[in-house]
C-alpha cells in the first residue's frame, strides 16, 4: 500500500501561515484571526500584486480571493494546511502529507526524504532553520522526545523575533504548539 501518513496529526502540528512562509509569503495581520499577503499560487495571475491570500489561523484554513486563480485550480478557492502544499506542489493531498510529516515530523507518517519546497529561499537566508533539519538539542530533556527537533525550531522561530514584533495571540500559540509537541511525544 506504501506510506501511512496521519492527516489528523498534520493538520493539529503544521499551521498555515507557517507553511505559506516556507513558501515565501509575507503576512500581515488584519485582526485577531486572519492575515493576508500576495497570493503564493502557481495558478495565480501574473502580476497581480493585490493581497488576496487570506489565513485564518485559528481554523487553520486558507483562501485566495481572486478568481482567475481558483479558475487555474478547477474552482477551489481555498483549503486546510495540506491543500495548500498540494496546490503548490502541485501533487496528490497523500503526497503533500508526507512532505508535511518530512518537514514537521510527525508520528505516523512515513515521509520521504527531505526536499526543498518550490519557491523556498536558500538555507543561507539567515532565516530560522527548518524543523526537519534542526539537531535536537537543548530540548530533548523536556519532555519532547522524537519531536524535540521540531521544539527546538519553534523556540528558535519565537526567540528570533522581539517581544514587541509578537502579539498575545502569537506568543500564546508558540506556546499552546510547545504543548501539543509535548501530548504528541507522550502518544507515541
Amino acid at each position: 500500500m506504501g506510506d501511512y501518513v496521519n492527516f489528523k496529526a498534520l493538520k493539529s502540528v503544521a499551521a498555515v501561515g507557517a507553511v505559506a512562509a516556507r513558501y515565501g509569503v509575507e503576512l500581515r495581520r488584519v485582526n485577531a484571526s486572519h492575515e493576508r499577503g500576495k497570493c503564493p499560487l502557481p495558478s495565480h495571475p501574473a502580476g497581480d500584486d493585490k493581497e488576496s491570500f487570506s489565513v485564518n489561523g485559528e481554523k487553520g484554513v486558507w483562501i485566495c480571493h481572486s478568481a482567475p486563480c481558483a479558475k487555474g485550480r478547477k474552482g477551489k478557492k481555498g483549503g486546510d494546511v495540506i491543500e495548500l502544499v498540494a496546490a503548490m506542489e502541485r501533487c496528490t493531498l497523500r503526497e503533500a502529507g508526507l512532505k508535511l510529516a518530512g518537514w514537521f515530523s510527525v508520528a505516523g507518517s512515513s515521509p520521504p526524504p527531505v526536499e526543498q519546497p518550490i519557491g523556498e529561499p536558500a538555507a543561507a537566508s539567515g532565516s530560522a532553520p527548518l524543523p526537519s533539519r534542526v539537531e535536537a538539542v537543548g530540548v530533548a530533556g523536556d519532555g519532547y522526545g522524537v519531536y524535540a527537533p521540531l521544539a527546538a525550531w519553534v523556540e528558535d522561530w519565537r526567540k528570533s523575533l522581539p517581544d514587541d514584533f509578537m502579539f498575545a495571540d502569537e506568543k500564546r500559540w508558540c506556546l499552546r504548539v510547545l504543548g501539543k509537541i509535548r501530548e504528541l511525544a507522550r502518544l507515541s
